[in-house]
């Protein structure tokens, strides 16, 4: 696990909420450069649409993968989900992806739920608030995205019996991370995968550790803060 408390810039971001907004604008736009040599002008405005548009708190690389693995998802069967919406810029870039499938959005909706000694306190309760309404507004031009407003894992009762493709946790914390991966992972279609991002903070990291303690599992660390899982493969 990286030393983050060691890292001068996590010790900044934890400290200030503008030392947070400007480190990842300056990596937003160096990674937006380095994209453009490799990626269609029409992805990267797109990217650079939503961030203008959503305050998205992930860098145009996470952003691009983001929505190339949803676009890559949407040949399998299965429905799509992100738990952790914010303001919905990574949601719109699925339901740019996703065409017909069904989308599921989880959020408080109210910031963070209550952390847990394990996150460190890199994360506070109420922290990254969204307004269900504005996003509801903001993604009403797509079809089949279901909002399940409220505190996971409870807002997904009903959903037991559904399997996914393409699930995107970006809910950094202990708590929260473990209910995801314990409910998804064995609801993935064949071929299915999680994207998580904050993979390096302390508490995802235990929730990993203690989900996948005894389960033959498939992770693949990107080089972001994202890392994929890889759902279990057919018998």
């Amino acid at each position: 696990m990286p030393d983050l408390e060691r890292n001068w810039m996590y010790r900044m971001v934890r400290r200030s909420r503008m030392a947070r907004h400007v480190i990842r604008d300056i990596g937003f736009a160096l990674d937006m450069q380095l994209l453009a040599a490799y990626k269609e002008p029409e992805e990267l405005a797109l990217i650079r649409r939503v961030k203008k548009e959503s305050d998205i708190y992930l860098t145009a690389g996470e952003a691009y993968m983001v929505y190339s693995l949803a676009r890559a998802q949407s040949r399998l069967p299965g429905e799509m989900v992100e738990v952790g919406v914010y303001r919905g810029g990574s949601s719109k870039l699925i339901c740019e992806a996703k065409g017909d499938t069904p989308l599921h959005l989880f959020d408080t909706f109210e910031g963070l739920p209550e952390t847990h000694p394990y996150d460190r306190g890199f994360f506070q309760r109420g922290l990254f608030p969204g307004s269900l309404e504005a996003v509801q507004n903001y993604l009403s031009a797509y079809p089949n995205v279901i909002f399940h407003p409220g505190l996971f894992p409870q807002t997904a009762e009903g959903l037991e019996d559904r399997r996914f493709s393409f699930v995107h946790l970006d809910v950094d914390i202990y708590a929260s991370m473990k209910a995801g991966l314990e409910f998804f992972y064995p609801r993935l279609v064949e071929g299915g995968i999680i994207l998580v991002h904050d993979y390096q903070y302390p508490g995802v990291r235990r929730a990993f550790d203690e989900v996948f303690a005894e389960n033959g599992h498939t992770i693949i660390p990107l080089n972001s803060s994202q890392c994929i899982v890889r759902g279990p493969c057919a018998s």
